[in-house]
């Protein structure tokens, strides 16, 4: 009578698996990873990925490749209130998988002051590339980052009033409206209303308080809320970093 020797199926189960090469699930993988380590320390990383099909599973096996390298991560998506995933983790690292069609993963690098880590352009090397951002900080203490500019308009011109203070000096507008952009480790900031002929101001902070009427804050492209009170404005020089690996 003849026999086998196959191994039973739950012998053959125990076999390790051969790690997947990670530049077959997407080419900038391998890269992005040990860069990712490196500038985790002791840190974690956040995984800012989009909804698509591909995002996600670049995402996955990015968290699972650095969790064999003893590395923490959390993902994070554009979608409002995200970000609060991050909150209380010492996140040193930002990892971009969304793209350049989204400010999302440069303003969570810029607030959590980590450098944001995306793929290379081409084939060859990139410099890291620093650019200026705007802080808010509103009456409750918690800042936020805007990384193009920053827009208030009111809701109801006729009734309402807005101050902007900067440098020891007061402008009180009717019905105003202003704009806050950052350039040469200094804000522009553009200021009109029904009584006062548009000007800019240059400052290193300005401090922006509304009156009467709800006013609308708008940051980069995504409205916050109906804003009521005051925030203040600051410049902060190279506050994002991109590096491209």
């Amino acid at each position: 009578m003849e026999t086998t020797t196959d191994a039973p199926s739950f012998a053959r189960s125990r076999r390790p698996r051969r790690p997947e090469d990670p530049a077959r699930i997407w080419a900038p993988l391998a890269d992005l990873t040990d860069a990712a380590v490196d500038a985790a320390g002791s840190g974690t990383v956040a995984i800012t990925r989009g909804f698509d099909r591909n995002s996600r599973q670049r995402a996955k096996a990015l968290r699972e490749l650095l969790d064999q390298r003893g590395v923490a991560a959390i993902e994070v998506t554009p979608a409002p209130g995200s970000d609060r995933l991050l909150t209380g983790v010492d996140v040193t690292a930002v990892v971009n998988l969304i793209g350049a069609g989204s400010w999302q993963p440069y303003r969570v690098a810029a607030q959590l002051r980590a450098p944001v880590l995306t793929p290379k352009p081409g084939e060859t090397a990139a410099e890291p590339v620093t650019r200026d951002v705007i802080a808010l900080v509103g009456d409750s203490g918690r800042r936020d980052v805007a990384i193009s500019h920053i827009a208030v308009r009111s809701e109801d011109p006729a009734t309402s009033r807005l101050t902007v203070t900067h440098g020891g000096e007061q402008l009180t507008v009717a019905g105003g409206w202003l704009t806050v952009a950052v350039q040469g480790h200094e804000l522009q900031v553009q200021v009109g209303g029904a009584d006062v002929a548009e000007q800019t101001i240059t400052a290193g902070e300005v401090r922006v308080e509304t009156f009467d009427a709800p006013h609308r804050l708008v940051r980069d492209e995504l409205p916050i809320a109906d804003f009521e009170g005051a925030v203040t404005f600051t410049a902060e020089p190279e506050g994002l970093v991109v590096r491209p690996v």
